[in-house]
């Protein structure tokens, strides 16, 4: 009996799905039943559960054309299978975990390569100064620089009595003469006070200097008689009025300093010598010997201005070169007299003319005396510029007057109203006021009304602000009174520099004007 037509065609069929399982088992997919693929191995697996490794009936082998198509989309689907579970396990991702711990440090690497230098930082606080060096090994009195000092440093010498911090220039800063020239810098009054005019003879720097090398003006041929013993009025040749020089230098600068009274020339500027002060090496420019007197303008008569020496004071002598009246009463009063200015009578500083008993107005009949600080060797210098211990023993510079001074003769007083000499002065002083004020003599107004003295005024015993008041004519007692107020209110520190003498002239002027002299002993 013959084989049926499916079994003869078994081995063909079986050596084509053999060939398409090679195929398959190439990209390790064969088709399953619910996915259309299967894997190689179940796919034998299959086979060996067939009807003895026979093909099933009804299955046709596929072509070659077939089979290529089917592995491609195979393929295709399974990319597309892939990216999708990419998608899922993607979204399914969580969020980041909890950092873990920090590890242990590692161990320090090398050192890098230096940096740039840095901008240059602000200075530093300054320390606190350092030990004092070494002393220097120059020998004594060697010149500027050696011993190790610079050229330019301050020396002992400079420092002593001069420079230090209680030395001569500190003392001048607390005097008047300091304090005029300060109130007065850049001001108007300084061009007056250097200029071709009277004042520069005591104001200017170096007035002094100018007189004593006779460089001043005047009008005529003939000049003061006593010009470098301090005179400074003459009587003019052209006309044969008295008249007062003017100064003739060239200095810029109003200020009464250490050059205007002492001699600064090269040998004895201890600036350009280096050498330590020593007493007498940076002597005075007045003569101040035993036997030198300075002249007041004070003549003996009128119309000769011969003047009047002031006494033997030495030293002292250069305060009166300029603290006087600089007005020659004999001369300057006449019978007749024409208060023509505000700024009539005595200059503002005539303390020479109360301390000496020589300057005032003198009325006829009349005797006048002095006191015993008149007597004083070194006379202004006495009282003002007492030795200071701790400066060498060098007068104090301030020209401030001292009661200790005073107490060598008044060892009981507490101020200077010793005896209660000041107050029976300033008493004597507002008497005469009050009488010249009625006369209309007196102002505190420089013009042009020239009105009189109120109530305030009169009540505030400021009388050296008390000025003329303009008047024509005078006659000579009144004139005379008038010219006395005022030397005596601007110069006799109400009576120390001499007590009778200045009672003497108060008494007697209030008298002549028939003031009231009630309480008032003339000495």
């Amino acid at each position: 009996m013959q084989p049926s037509a499916a079994l003869t065609r078994a081995p063909a069929i079986e050596h084509t799905q053999s060939l398409r399982e090679a195929q398959l088992d190439a990209r390790g997919l064969r088709r399953a039943p619910h996915l259309g693929f299967v894997t190689t191995t179940a796919l034998r697996s299959s086979q060996a559960g067939s009807l003895g490794g026979t093909v099933l009936a009804g299955v046709r082998p596929p072509s070659t054309m077939t089979t290529e198509k089917l592995v491609t989309k195979t393929i295709r689907s399974t990319c597309i299978l892939l990216s999708a579970l990419g998608l899922v396990f993607s979204a399914c991702a969580g969020s980041d975990g909890k950092d873990g711990n920090v590890g242990p440090t590692g161990t320090k690497g090398a050192d890098g390569a230096e940096g740039p230098k840095g901008a240059q930082g602000e200075p530093g606080l300054k320390g606190e100064p350092g030990p004092p060096g070494v002393p220097g090994t120059g020998a004594a009195g060697a010149p500027a620089g050696a011993g190790g000092a610079p050229e330019t440093a301050l020396t002992a010498g400079c420092l002593g009595p001069c420079h230090g911090f209680k030395g001569i220039v500190e003392q001048w800063k607390t005097s008047t003469h300091y304090a005029t020239f300060i109130s007065n810098l850049g001001g108007d009054e300084v061009a007056s006070w250097t200029g071709a005019t009277a004042c520069g003879n005591c104001h200017a720097i170096d007035g002094i200097e100018q007189r004593l090398a006779s460089n001043v003006s005047f009008v005529g041929t003939t000049g003061p008689t006593a010009l470098t013993q301090g005179q400074l009025n003459y009587k003019s040749s052209v006309n044969n009025k008295l008249s007062e020089v003017s100064y003739a230098g060239h200095a810029s600068v109003a200020v009464v300093h250490c050059t205007t009274c002492h001699d600064s020339s090269a040998q004895n500027d201890p600036h350009t010598t280096g050498e330590a002060y020593m007493p007498g090496s940076f002597p005075l420019r007045v003569p101040a010997g035993a036997n030198d007197q300075a002249v007041l303008e004070l003549s003996s008569a009128a119309a000769t201005a011969d003047g009047t020496p002031a006494g033997k004071y030495t030293v002292g002598n250069a305060c009166i070169w300029c603290h006087k009246s600089r007005k020659d009463s004999t001369d300057y009063i006449g019978v007749a007299n024409n208060i023509s200015s505000s700024h009539w009578g005595p200059h503002e500083g005539p303390q020479s003319d109360v301390y000496t008993g020589k300057g005032g107005y003198r009325y006829a009949g009349k005797t006048y005396g002095t006191s015993q600080h008149a007597s004083f060797d070194k006379g202004c210098v006495t009282c003002h510029m007492p030795e200071v211990a701790e400066n060498q023993g060098i007068g104090d510079h301030s020209f401030a007057p001292r009661l200790d001074t005073c107490k060598t003769c008044h060892s009981t007083a507490k101020n200077f109203d010793v005896l209660s000499g000041q107050t029976t002065v300033k008493a004597g002083l507002q008497r005469l006021r009050e009488t010249l004020n009625n006369l209309q003599l007196l102002t505190r107004d420089a013009g042009p009304t020239f009105g009189p003295l109120d109530d305030v005024a009169l009540a505030d015993q400021n009388f050296k602000l008390d000025l003329a008041r303009p008047k024509n004519p005078v006659d000579a007692n009144t004139a005379g009174a008038l010219y006395n107020y005022f030397v005596l209110s601007r110069g006799s520190a109400f009576g120390v520099h001499n007590p009778a003498y200045t009672r003497q002239l108060l008494f007697d002027s209030i008298e002549k004007l028939a003031g009231d002299t009630t309480g008032i002993i003339r000495p």
